[in-house]
């Protein structure tokens, strides 16, 4: 039986790289999708330089490159370089944090994005504390794009991110 192990797996292997180059690709993408993996590229971007300005103790600059036109990107841009910045900061006084994997941290921080716009807008029109009643919340997938790992992964870190931001976002001690 052991001699034959490394012949099966060989096989599995040569049949799992194959799978993928057989499947009928996408004809083309639609407007929706190239804009979602722009904004994430720059969003990662952004998070990327974030991390890097603040580990070299550099003053904040959160204006993306000339590169970025469309203004969905620049926020993209500008959103991920306050989460790296505010990230690096924050683990380097903390070293016991848990590290999250790059996907992760994205998913986390799209939610938590638009909790912290959504607890505003609620406290602004005096609504109340309602964050699972956003569409937003509900959906899960605001950002999600396949580069950031399986939507089903994604959602719940989403909605922990969504949660946080939104009671920032009520209560008013969200970052301005």
């Amino acid at each position: 039986m052991k001699p034959l192990m490394p012949i099966l797996l060989g096989a599995a292997l040569i049949a799992g790289c194959a799978a993928p180059a057989l499947a009928s690709p996408r004809p083309y993408q639609d407007q929706t999708d190239q804009s979602r993996q722009a904004n994430t590229r720059a969003y990662s971007a952004g998070y990327s330089q974030g991390e890097a300005d603040a580990r070299s103790h550099n003053s904040r600059n959160d204006q993306p490159g000339s590169q970025r036109v469309s203004s969905a990107d620049q926020l993209a841009y500008t959103q991920g370089y306050d989460a790296g910045y505010n990230h690096a900061i924050n683990h380097e006084s903390d070293a016991t944090t848990t590290q999250l994997a790059p996907g992760e941290q994205q998913a986390k921080q799209f939610g938590y994005q638009d909790g912290l716009a959504a607890g505003r807008q609620d406290r602004r029109k005096g609504d109340t504390f309602k964050p699972a009643s956003h569409d937003f919340y509900k959906d899960a997938t605001h950002g999600w794009t396949p580069a950031l790992g399986p939507k089903e992964q994604f959602k719940p870190l989403y909605r922990e991110g969504f949660m946080q931001g939104y009671e920032q976002g009520y209560k008013g001690t969200g970052p301005q």
